[in-house]
């Protein structure tokens, strides 16, 4: 599953966030778009190096460096959006989520959500009544197998790079999501529907890790917390409610597909909620730090 690779450098399910392969140029119907192009911003060819070798020959000639004295050698650096924001996508992605996990403690994490009640037939017999919206709900179970961001992008004008620090806010959230919700799966290693009832017959591919908690109702509520955040804090219309309705039902469609029952959700929106208070919770009490600007001006764009 690719994502965003363009944008954080990283493939697999960060493909939930949507807007695929963006590169941070510009689109490709643009018609003043450079993503064809090699070396503006993006790599070489060989052909391409050998030109720019008769291209520097012709340009610069003999270059002398007795202009460039020892004081013009310093390179300012330091803490700031102007110094974060040059930084490639994927740099960017792992400054952030070394600060992410800086000092986070999985155990105490995984304490804040219960554990999850022993199966009973009640929990195949919602299975089994779900199966009945899989016609119905089938587009939207392979689109969200990738992408949930699409889904969420449709209550709000999310265009252009109106809402781009935003984006890469939640891909920090969301590659947070990830480890943390896989620990759990582990640690608590509740069985998939069809690994007791073969009659569920899923129609995707049951993942192989364990079901509780629900990997896409964990992401999508944290998608959905920080969406109604921003807005709350925001000047335009209050998404939250709409946020929340849509992770459920993104949720819900994992059960109607077959590879969940209804109480790994309950589980996973827990979780969610949990990760994206942490993560705002820690960019709010930092100061100066690559994941504190990030969310100011994740901010700004809501106001």
């Amino acid at each position: 599953m690719t994502g965003r690779t363009g944008r954080t450098g990283r493939t697999g399910r960060t493909g939930r966030t949507g807007r695929t392969g963006r590169s941070g140029l510009s689109d490709r119907g643009d018609p003043t778009s450079f993503a064809d192009l090699d070396h503006v911003g993006a790599s070489s060819t060989p052909l391409l190096s050998d030109a720019l070798i008769a291209a520097r020959g012709g340009v610069v000639g003999y270059w002398s460096t007795d202009d460039i004295t020892d004081g013009s050698l310093a390179i300012k650096t330091g803490k700031s959006w102007s110094a974060f924001r040059k930084l490639a996508p994927e740099v960017r992605a792992g400054v952030l989520d070394s600060e992410v996990m800086d000092g986070f403690s999985f155990d105490r994490m995984m304490s804040k959500i219960p554990a999850p009640d022993p199966l009973t037939r009640q929990d195949f017999e919602k299975v089994r009544r779900a199966a009945d919206l899989r016609a119905d709900r089938l587009n939207e179970i392979y689109a969200q197998q990738k992408d949930m961001m699409s889904f969420f992008g449709a209550l709000f004008n999310a265009s252009g790079a109106r809402f781009d620090r935003t984006i890469e806010f939640i891909d920090a959230l969301l590659r947070l999501c990830i480890p943390v919700e896989m620990r759990c799966k582990y640690e608590f290693g509740r069985a998939r529907p069809v690994e007791i009832a073969p009659e569920v017959m899923p129609i995707i591919q049951t993942p192989g890790h364990g079901s509780y908690p629900s990997g896409h109702a964990v992401e999508s509520m944290a998608i959905a917390s920080a969406l109604e955040h921003f807005s709350e804090e925001g000047s335009g219309p209050k998404i939250g409610p709409a946020a929340r309705a849509m992770a459920r039902r993104i949720a819900f469609n994992r059960v109607v597909a077959g590879v969940h029952y209804e109480s790994d959700n309950a589980g996973g929106e827990i979780l969610g909620e949990k990760l994206f208070k942490y993560v705002r919770k820690k960019a709010k009490s930092a100061d100066d730090t690559p994941l504190a600007l990030l969310y100011e001006k994740a901010l700004e764009e809501w106001r």
